[in-house]
């Protein structure tokens, strides 16, 4: 192996191991600032080791088709030692900067889709939700209106035509047909009313999520 050969791997030795400290005080600074789980730090430790080891295989053989030596060892110490003596503090500033950066950048996107998207959904939302409201009310009064007026109509009627119709309504079972139908009704009415509750209850969490202390 000629003196170049090893000179050129030494300094891609140095160089891995600059790298080698530059990754792992980012990892550390970006695990601390987004603050992830303590199960998780094992498991990427041993992702970040098995990384490293690759990365050091792959330089070593560009540098002399992967022959171990003592210098190998020798150069990832001094470029760790020289990244830890002169460029740690300026490489987790440098990172934390970018994680700062990266954070008010996402608050800011994020109270943006919050004022253009989100407040002006909640306001068509409890607009819709007032309109509905008053228009049930309405509804509700006007048919309690009519059904006052048409009242007497319907009792005059009822009495007029009570003893010719009667005998024929209950010779063919009409009442109880009657009876069936109207609960039938007021079941199918019940749960369409249960199925828009729950669908405007589902939109009103999907618009307005509860803050979870």
């Amino acid at each position: 192996m000629s003196l170049y050969t090893q000179w050129m791997t030494v300094l891609l030795m140095m160089m891995s191991g600059l790298a080698l400290g530059l990754v792992y005080d980012s990892y550390r600074v970006v695990a601390g600032q987004f603050k992830f789980p303590r199960w998780t730090i094992p498991f990427l430790d041993v992702m970040y080791w098995l990384a490293a080891t690759l990365f050091v295989f792959q330089m070593l053989v560009k540098g002399n088709q992967g022959e171990l030596r003592f210098y190998v060892f020798l150069g990832l110490a001094c470029g760790a030692w020289l990244y830890a003596v002169i460029l740690s503090k300026l490489a987790v500033t440098i990172v934390m900067w970018l994680v700062k950066a990266m954070k008010a950048i996402a608050r800011f996107v994020l109270r943006c889709l919050y004022v253009l998207i989100i407040m002006p959904l909640k306001a068509v939302w409890f607009f819709t939700k007032g309109f509905i409201i008053f228009l049930k009310s309405v509804a509700m009064f006007l048919i309690k209106i009519v059904l006052q007026c048409l009242r007497p109509l319907a009792l005059l009627v009822l009495w007029v035509f009570r003893p010719l119709v009667m005998p024929v309504w209950n010779r063919f079972g009409m009442t109880e047909r009657t009876m069936r139908t109207w609960r039938k009704l007021k079941q199918t009415a019940h749960r369409i009313t249960a199925w828009m509750n729950q669908g405007i209850q589902f939109i009103g969490r999907v618009i307005h999520p509860k803050n979870k202390q």
